[in-house]
């Protein structure tokens, strides 16, 4: 019977150590968590489609967006498959899973597989 409850406990606190690692927060927060890994929230505002990579910006359009997600264009069409026309989805919320960067002065987070990202429902 102990060795069940240690087991429950264990993976209970395992399960509460990885929440804590990864928190869910807005978009606008993200540059409080550059260098972390958390997942970001925010409505799609705009895409911007360049030869080889794709700027998902949320809450605002560029310049003035809260956070960018960045795909690379080898890994577009995942995204594609998943969600269809991502630009069909403009003032959808997205939540995107991955770690925060600064690059050039603007706060980004790449993604390579669309299971990070999440379409939510409104």
């Amino acid at each position: 019977m102990y060795k069940k409850l240690a087991v429950i406990l264990a993976v209970a606190m395992s399960s509460t150590v990885a929440q804590a690692e990864e928190p869910k927060i807005e978009a606008y927060k993200a540059p409080f968590h550059v260098g972390k890994s958390v997942m970001a929230c925010g409505n799609l505002a705009e895409i911007k489609h360049l030869s080889n990579r794709h700027y998902l910006n949320l809450d605002k359009r560029y310049p003035n967006q809260t956070l960018t997600v960045l795909v690379w264009d080898n890994d577009y069409r995942w995204f594609e498959e998943r969600f269809g026309k991502i630009d069909s989805h403009i003032g959808r919320r997205f939540c995107a899973r991955g770690k925060i960067e600064e690059y050039k002065n603007n706060i980004q987070m790449q993604i390579k597989n669309p299971q990070f990202l999440r379409l939510m429902s409104n």
